[in-house]
């Protein structure tokens, strides 16, 4: 697969192996399409209107699967939903037989300046994983960005000052 350099591409700077569920080597250094994985629409999301309309405008949809999304409609459509709910999902459109939870990782000013992500085979029914990965993948992201000076929820709102 080809996939572009900088704002087109996801880039894996760590990975944890627990046993192989992909064909693909995601080791540092693999760059995959943004629009066809979770991280990269967690990182799509944050973009600004102007910088969107930029990715779309250059960015080539190629189906990966017959599951991946091929219009910049479709996927401005996911991109709200990523916004609005504060995580992404991914079934299937990288790889067959392979789903992925995202979350993003905020910086002191609110900014997504990463992203978590986690992988799990279709064997795995979607409702259980969402009920017993996501939450964990969402706390993890949260005390990530807390360590970093965000205090923003995973859909970007400001969280209140806690009395100290």
């Amino acid at each position: 697969m080809s996939v572009p350099r900088g704002l087109y591409a996801v880039v894996y700077v760590s990975r944890v192996q627990t046993h192989r569920i992909a064909s693909l080597t995601l080791a540092a250094g693999t760059r995959l399409p943004a629009y066809a994985t979770a991280m990269g629409r967690v990182l799509l999301a944050d973009l600004t209107a102007p910088e969107l309309d930029r990715y779309l405008a250059k960015a080539e949809l190629q189906p990966l699967t017959a599951r991946t999304i091929r219009t910049a409609e479709q996927l401005r459509d996911r991109l709200d939903d990523v916004r609005r709910q504060g995580w992404a999902a991914v079934d299937q459109e990288l790889e067959e037989g392979l789903r992925s939870f995202s979350a993003p990782v905020r910086g002191a000013n609110g900014q997504v300046i990463a992203a978590l992500s986690m992988s799990y085979a279709t064997t795995i029914p979607q409702p259980e994983a969402t009920e017993q990965f996501l939450p964990v993948l969402l706390s993890a992201a949260a005390k990530t960005s807390e360590r970093l000076g965000a205090r923003f929820t995973p859909d970007g709102r400001r969280r209140p000052q806690s009395p100290e």
